[in-house]
């Protein structure tokens, strides 16, 4: 790894993330050991950050609980991750035999980053999983709602 520059951006960090979402004007939580959660409809979103970068991991909202579907799910994430650049799409099988999606991105430099450009891999990651989203309630029309149907309204 090289040693800082004074022309070097600086490190990503939990911070700078909620500044970013402020920024953006996205509601965001921060947990107990201070690290950045948002959310949009039927995804929420995590970040983790590391020394050379970070990385955005966002859960669909939604089980997929019959043996069939869950086949379909791995089948949809093979085609997705052909076709998105950078992002990746994950089925996670849970011990109950549903599974989960999952997608992420890692965001890697050793010298930091500009506002802007976190800004920009932010708005790139949040319109890839709102497409990766959409063609998720189209391959599962109907899953995402009854999965909110017990939700009571604040």
């Amino acid at each position: 790894m090289t040693s800082p520059t004074p022309t070097a951006f600086p490190p990503v960090t939990q911070e700078r993330i909620a500044s970013t979402l402020e920024a953006m004007d996205l509601k965001y939580f921060r947990e107990d050991g201070g690290e950045c959660r948002t959310a949009f409809p039927g995804l929420v979103v995590f970040f983790e950050v590391e020394r050379e970068g970070f990385k955005a991991t966002s859960r669909w909202m939604a089980v997929v609980d019959q043996p069939e579907d869950v086949e379909k799910l791995r089948e949809f994430a093979n085609l997705m991750n052909r076709t998105l650049p950078l992002v990746r799409v994950h089925p996670v099988l849970r011990q109950d035999g549903t599974a989960i999606a999952i997608m992420e991105a890692p965001f890697f430099s050793g010298d930091g980053f500009a506002d802007t450009q976190l800004r920009e891999m932010c708005e790139y990651f949040f319109s890839a999983i709102h497409h990766v989203a959409g063609q998720l309630r189209e391959t599962f029309p109907g899953l995402e709602e009854s999965f909110n149907d017990g939700a009571k309204e604040a």
